[in-house]
């Protein structure tokens, strides 16, 4: 005997089919987010000297942090790096696909840094002391011009 729904074609698919589409959706999304602009995050010295790092738009879900808020006597020193020559360690909470987007905190050597990259070849490496976080690896649109602003204020500060 035939169900309405079965003569209807209301059939509803099995199972997996609902986590192969969450699954394409959470990656269509991180995929998106990575190439959507230059700026993963964004990085500034407010009027009080302190040094702001935080992550924009989605990355802030991928990265499961609202970033970095700390004093600029705290950083040691800036600079830009390959991205690939950079180890990141064991993730601890975030997100990473090789190539296209690494965001969240990640643990080397007993300390942890804070990574939002995407596919940039150039990020900004900002050293810390005395922080939650020993290292903040982020992409901007001009690493260069974000060190020197950033060299800037510490020069200011001391």
């Amino acid at each position: 005997m035939l169900s309405t729904a079965m003569v209807l074609g209301l059939m509803w698919p099995p199972w997996w089919s609902w986590v192969v589409a969450l699954v394409l959706a959470v990656l269509g999304g991180i995929i998106a987010t990575a190439y959507a602009g230059p700026n993963l995050a964004a990085v500034g010295v407010t009027p009080d000297d302190r040094l702001l790092v935080r992550p924009v738009g989605l990355v802030r879900l991928w990265a499961l942090s609202k970033g970095v808020n700390v004093p600029v006597t705290s950083v040691v020193d800036v600079g830009v790096s390959q991205r690939k020559d950079l180890h990141k360690g064991f993730k601890v909470p975030g997100t990473n696909l090789p190539g296209i987007m690494t965001a969240g905190t990640f643990r080397a050597h007993g300390e942890k840094a804070l990574w939002m990259t995407g596919p940039a070849k150039e990020v900004l490496v900002i050293e810390l002391h005395d922080e939650t976080y020993r290292h903040l690896i982020v992409q901007v649109e001009d690493p260069h011009s974000a060190v020197e602003a950033l060299r800037a204020a510490m020069n200011r500060e001391r």
